[in-house]
């Protein structure tokens, strides 16, 4: 018997079958219709009787298209960038001065911007290898990070890697290169925090590019997850038995991270008119992040990655062939929620607690769980457990 493939799934979706949901409309003749599932050497098809039968096959190729042309991509791009964060770092740490820190915390940016449109696909290794942890855990631990800071314990790469999720990765760095208030200079730094910075930045760069194998290349004994879900329903995957599963995964992805977005990092701030509760306060880079993860998702959605220059094909695909309108829909409603995150007053950090600017905030939440809301009521039941 060959080996299993034991990457964790983020959802049980064993046994998921491919449905058409009852809000189709268009297909054949006017009146009832009835729908007929059969499987297909290029997917699975859905045989809908009319005046004529007409017939939606899922095509396998999305999911292949999606970890080769989305999710590599990105997470390859992420690692690169993080590699430059680390090395902006070390030059900072040997030449603290404005420029060097400039270099930096623009690094710092750039890698986050990567980041976070990686987010709707944060399963996998990302979940079940702990570097979503290790990379990007917040609230960070203030307390425990003075407390290291002002210690004499030895600061090694050994030593950082194993530091606690909540002393370490994008926010630990946030919190040293930026202050509590994007107001860092250069001098603020102390000897110690200037030793412990490039430790950081080399964990963090190793964690990022260890991410990016685990999709394209697998670790750790394991698979290549890109192999994974590009070979959903064939024998012996245990992750994804179905191309349907695969399909699910990444809607579930995109709606975690849309919830993630509407609920927390918009709604707990704007809830409590807290800048503290805004994830990246300490770089005013909030409002960024959420709209990257936006972008995420509408990457995940379509199939495509801006700097991959590569042919579109994903879930949106199928949903045209089954629904146009809807398909429309989710499109304009992506870029509703882009166009009202813009419109929110920069930085986030301060207009969570402005009164002039609730109400963009508020318009903002709103587009994102509108978009939300139709991924959920009118995508997912394409995908439906029987």
């Amino acid at each position: 018997m060959g080996s299993q493939i034991r990457f964790p799934l983020t959802i049980n979706l064993l046994g998921l079958t491919l449905v058409l949901a009852s809000m189709v409309s268009g297909c054949g003749a006017s009146g009832s219709s009835s729908q007929a599932i059969s499987p297909g050497a290029s997917g699975t098809t859905l045989a809908v009787a009319g005046s004529s039968a007409t017939t939606v096959r899922f095509n396998p190729q999305i999911l292949r298209n999606f970890v080769d042309n989305v999710v590599v991509p990105s997470n390859n791009q992420f690692a690169q960038r993080a590699d430059v964060l680390s090395g902006a770092i070390a030059a900072f740490t040997k030449a603290p001065n404005a420029q060097t820190l400039k270099n930096a915390q623009s690094a710092w940016v750039k890698a986050r911007a990567a980041w976070e449109q990686t987010e709707c696909f944060g399963f996998g290794p990302a979940e079940s290898l702990g570097y979503d942890g290790s990379l990007d855990t917040w609230p960070i631990n203030e307390t425990d990070l003075k407390a290291l800071i002002k210690s004499s314990d030895k600061l090694t790469a050994a030593s950082v890697e194993k530091l606690k999720e909540t002393e370490k990765g994008f926010h630990v760095m946030e919190y040293l290169l930026f202050g509590t208030d994007k107001s860092r200079q250069a001098k603020d730094l102390t000897p110690r925090e200037l030793e412990l910075l490039p430790l950081l930045g080399a964990d963090f760069a190793q964690n990022a590019n260890r991410l990016a194998d685990a999709w394209s290349k697998g670790v750790e004994g394991k698979p290549a997850y890109r192999t994974v879900m590009a070979t959903a329903g064939s024998s012996g995957n245990a992750a994804y038995p179905t191309v349907q599963a695969g399909a699910a995964q990444i809607i579930e992805g995109m709606l975690g991270s849309l919830g993630e977005v509407a609920d927390e990092k918009i709604g707990k701030a704007l809830e409590k008119k807290d800048s503290k509760l805004a994830e990246s306060r300490f770089s005013f880079n909030t409002l960024t992040d959420i709209k990257h993860n936006v972008m995420g998702s509408q990457n995940a959605y379509i199939g495509t990655f801006a700097d991959a220059k590569a042919t579109s094909l994903g879930i949106s695909s199928y949903v045209a062939q089954v629904n146009p309108a809807l398909d429309q829909k989710i499109k304009q409603q992506f870029e509703a929620a882009l166009t009202a995150l813009d419109k929110v007053p920069e930085p986030f950090e301060k207009s969570i607690s402005d009164p002039k600017a609730t109400a963009s905030i508020k318009a903002a939440q709103e587009a994102v769980n509108t978009l939300q809301n139709t991924l959920e009521k009118d995508v997912k039941p394409l995908l439906k457990s029987v």
